[in-house]
Formats: C-alpha cells, structure tokens, sequence
C-alpha cells in the first residue's frame, strides 16, 4: 500500500451525520486493544482557540528531549498528514500505511455490527493517531476536540487534563441553542477528580463550569495572561512577552490579542503537566513558544499586495479579526475575499467585515454546505458584496487594485488559498 492508497481510503470514509455517540469509536479502539490507555494525554475543546492552544503546547513539549509527544488536530489545510503529528513532525508514512491497513480489519468486523454503523473519516483518523501513538511509544498525546465534547470520537480517551478555551455560538444546529447548552456539551470532557483549564470569562457560562467540576470534584483553573507572563508589546506579526526565569525577551508569532489568552491557557496546562510529573525546562518553554506556528489564522503573505489570511469561520472569529483589524490598520484599501457555509450568521459576518473592505468579494467554499448563488443574492449582496464563482477571479479582480488583500471565512477558503500561492503548512 502506498500513502495515497491510505489517505484514499480515508478520505472516502464520509462524514457522520448522525446518529452521534462514542459507541463505534470505543469498539475501535477495543479492537486494536485500548491503545488510548497505554500513555498520558491531554484533551482540548472549546469554540475558538482550541487548535492553537494544541499548537502551542506541542511546540513546547516538542522542545523537551527526554519525551516524545504526539498531537492530533482539525481539520487539515492542505494535507490530511497534517492531523497527526509526533515531536513537532509530520507524522511518518509508515505509521499512515500500517494504520490504515489495520483500521480496515477493524471496519470488515465493523461494518457487520448493524447497531454501530460504519466508522466516519474522523472516527478512522482519531483511531489512527491513538493507535499510532502507541507504536511510537509515546509520553503525551495532545488531543484537540473535533465537535463539541461529550460525544466527540476525542473524547473516547481518558485525559489527565482537560481545557476548554472558551464557549461560542458555533454549531448550534449539533450542540443545542445558547451558550449554556454548548457549554454542557463541551463539559462533556471533563474527569473526575482532575483539572479542567478555561479561558472562559462569561460569569454566567462559568457556573456551570463551576456545577459541572464540583460534581466531578475536579479542580476549575480559570487563567488570567498577567499571572502566566508580562506582554511587552503587540504587534501585526505577533506579540513579545517577558517569561519568569528567561532574561531575554520571546517572541510569539501568532498574531491578535485573543492569542494571548490561548498563550495564557497553554501555560497553565504546562505547569499543570508540571505538577503531574512531566519536567519542563523553562528554556523549552521559551523555545517551544518561539517556534510555534498556526497557519490559515491571521497569516501574512508578502508580496505586491500584501495577504490576510484568517480562517474567521464563525461570528467570534470575525469579530477576533475585526479587533485586529481595527489595532492594525491594513496599508492603503483593504479588498476582502469572503467565503462561508451555509449554517453560519451570514448576514451578522459580512456586515461585520463590510465596515473595513475597500472591495467586497463573496466567494463559495468548495464545500457541499456552501452558500450558492440564490442564497447570496438574497443575503448580502445587498450589503454591497459581489459574487465570485472561484477564488482565482476574485483575487484578480483585488490583484487589479493597489492596498491589502484580506482572504477570510471558511477553511476549505483558506485552504484553496494556501495551495493558490503554494504555502505548505
């Protein structure tokens, strides 16, 4: 089997559209004998940040010799490889064929258990990593959460810690109305008797954090950046901070203040991985944050013009974007290309971004949830935007004008952009 057969196969898995639960994914892994048991791991949800919060972290741990980490996030950009990652690398092809070959002896006997269902693309790649994981003899697995929590494939795994960035509105059609709702869902990933990190700072959204740890007896870290480290200076690209015990200033490279809270939060988690055993030099910690990378989020392209990227696929993402762009005002006008799905506040989003664009491009994902042609012109073309069959017409019709141009919205958007200008993640 060559890579291209295993991420064939993968990929023609599908998405789950219900019914929704840790049944298949717990036959999985029981199957390949619990490989979720045999190291620690660290499990991360939440509406925004999460990703990068794993990020970071992985970066950090990556920095430490005498371990070896694992991490899986999503969704990918470019390459699915990019889920799946071991000491900071793409995780080697090898781990991929042979995992594949083994998830297929799991689906065979799968597929015949009517009750379960066949296994989704992300149940596959989740059960990939954890048993990959093993293999490599692994001391930390960092886990980002999918969907939610309580009934993420994720969730199937028996983390040490839990974080919870924080709660928006997102996928409310899967996770229940109002923030409330989320958040019980996303608390889903909480253990018994052990710490939950957040970066909540709704006091409403916080009791029933608080209800929640208290039945489960689990510690409630609620981080605040001024406790974790000194902000030196902000800037487009990033942010310089001064650390206790590092006598020269770090620079992270992840723009946008709602980067440092998730910074405040990936500290937390590593003095609480501290705290369980795991020795963390603080020189890793200065180097881990240094070299951390999270493409597709407030990502800039030179060149003649300049390039925005920012995967701002929800309302909270737009207005973390907004607040950048109003801190730091783009050179010259700012042409925005935007791109969303059909099950995001549309009219609340554009309107939003509108207020900064000089060109206003509306362009539909390459994605069977996205808004066609009908749906725009009865949304926001009235607020002035115009539509674009691909992202190549709408960049040239940018191109065509001097200033800044903002690429946002979807992933799937941001991907095609990545792979337009021949950026690998």
């Amino acid at each position: 089997m060559k890579i291209s057969d295993a991420v064939a196969w993968l990929l023609q898995r599908g998405v789950r559209t219900g019914p929704y639960g840790l049944d298949r994914i717990n036959f999985i892994l029981e199957e390949l004998a619990n490989p979720q048991l045999e190291y620690a791991s660290v499990l991360i949800g939440g509406t925004n940040g999460k990703g990068s919060v794993t990020a970071v972290t992985e970066s950090i741990m990556s920095c430490c010799p005498d371990y070896v980490t694992g991490s899986l996030t999503s969704p990918h950009l470019v390459d699915i490889r990019e889920r799946i990652k071991l000491s900071g690398r793409l995780l080697p092809d090898k781990y991929w064929i042979e995992g594949v070959k083994k998830m297929q002896e799991v689906c065979k006997v799968l597929d015949k258990e009517s009750s379960l269902g066949p296994a989704s693309f992300f149940e596959a790649v989740a059960a990939l990593s954890l048993w990959a994981f093993r293999e490599a003899e692994l001391d930390l697995a960092i886990i980002e959460v999918g969907l939610g929590g309580r009934l993420d494939a994720t969730n199937a795994t028996n983390p040490e810690i839990s974080v919870i960035t924080n709660i928006g509105t997102d996928h409310q059609e899967y996770l229940g109305t109002g923030k409330i709702a989320i958040a019980r869902e996303k608390l889903g990933i909480v253990r018994k008797k052990r710490p939950l990190i957040t970066g909540e700072k709704s006091p409403e959204v916080l009791v029933e954090f608080e209800k929640v740890c208290k039945t489960n007896n689990s510690p409630l870290i609620i981080c605040q950046q001024q406790k974790n480290f000194d902000l030196l200076e902000s800037r487009a690209d990033g942010h310089l901070i001064k650390l206790a015990n590092i006598s020269e200033p770090v620079s992270l490279s992840l723009p946008g203040e709602h980067q440092l809270d998730n910074l405040a939060i990936t500290l937390e988690l590593i003095n609480q991985l501290r705290k369980n055993g795991f020795e963390i030099p603080d020189e890793a910690i200065a180097d881990g944050i240094s070299k951390a990378r999270w493409p597709g989020r407030l990502q800039w392209i030179q060149g003649t013009p300049p390039i925005l990227l920012d995967g701002a696929h929800n309302a909270e993402g737009i207005e973390t974007l907004a607040s950048y762009l109003e801190k730091f005002p783009p050179q010259g006008p700012l042409n925005i290309i935007f791109g969303a799905l059909q099950d995001k506040p549309l009219t609340e989003m554009a309107a939003r971004l509108a207020k900064f664009g000089h060109r206003l491009c509306f362009v539909p994902p390459r994605c069977n949830r996205a808004l066609t042609r009908e749906e725009f012109a009865g949304t926001i073309e009235n607020q002035g935007w115009q539509w674009f069959a691909t992202l190549k017409e709408a960049c040239a019709f940018c191109q065509a004008e001097a200033g800044t141009m903002l690429i946002t919205g979807s992933l799937y958007l941001i991907s095609d952009a990545l792979r337009m200008f021949d950026k690998h993640v």
